[in-house]
């Protein structure tokens, strides 16, 4: 049986055919399968995410670090279970928690290594005066300050690029994680390294998804309980063909038993 690093090496050497409209129209019909079940669990992910985001000092940790990536996660399984024709259920949504370590060792080291990469733009922003500004508001949300700081220069969005060039490379690390048992720095390895060869393709589909997100916000807030389950399963189409995730094994055994528990 091929193993999950071997195999990733493969499709990076034999080259990736990225179907960009494909995943879009495939992520829509595996959310259709069960919309009801999507919608009721991202209302569940917002009322929960809300409620422990409020707890005061821990609260915001533990959303961020393990109760989003862990729910985030439920969707990607949810959508694998009805892309191979299996039945889903609600409590299918919870099973991102049996990968909670890895993922919240994976969440804090992206988050320091893409942190570190937008410390010069903060700088600039700070230097401007747009942090005080910031601080005021949190201080005195009744009566917010009038005058505007001087914006930064334009070329200060440059410092951008390096945050988002990274974010846009360790976007499948949490797949990586679900569907291959990987280590948290073998998924992210294993998402830079793929990500990587078609870097411009896959940010301008994250672009694309992105922008369909913000199209619920947009309807009174209430079609993004559409758009955000589409999301993850759009996101999930994308990983799932690029990795063959769902390819028979070669020598018999069954695909269950490498990828998902």
């Amino acid at each position: 049986m091929e193993e999950p690093k071997a195999k990733i090496d493969r499709i990076i050497a034999e080259g990736i055919d990225f179907k960009f409209g494909d995943y879009i129209s495939r992520g829509f019909e595996i959310f259709k399968k069960e919309a009801g079940l999507f919608i009721g669990f991202t209302v569940v992910f917002f009322i929960l995410s809300m409620v422990i985001g409020l707890i005061p000092f821990v609260g915001p940790v533990a959303n961020n670090l393990v109760i989003s990536p862990a729910l985030t996660v439920g969707f990607y399984l949810v959508a694998r279970k009805l892309d191979i024709g299996q039945g889903a259920e609600f409590g299918d949504f919870f099973k991102g928690f049996d990968f909670t370590g890895q993922l919240v060792i994976a969440t804090i080291v992206k988050s320091l290594i893409i942190g570190l990469t937008f410390i010069p733009f903060a700088l600039i922003f700070w230097k401007y005066g747009w942090v005080e500004w910031y601080m005021e508001i949190i201080k005195n949300p009744g009566t917010p300050p009038t005058d505007y700081p001087e914006f930064p220069p334009l070329w200060s969005l440059l410092l951008l690029l390096p945050t988002i060039f990274l974010s846009v490379i360790y976007a499948w690390t949490y797949l990586f994680i679900a569907f291959y048992k990987m280590q948290f720095w073998d998924a992210m390895e294993a998402s830079r390294k793929l990500i990587a060869k078609n870097w411009l393709t896959i940010f301008a589909f994250l672009l694309v998804v992105g922008l369909i997100l913000f199209a619920g916000l947009l309807l009174l807030c209430v079609g993004v309980l559409v758009t955000f389950p589409a999301a993850m399963c759009m996101s999930y189409a994308a990983f799932a063909d690029v990795t063959k995730l769902n390819e028979e094994p070669s020598e018999g055994a069954g695909i269950e038993e490498h990828l998902i528990g």
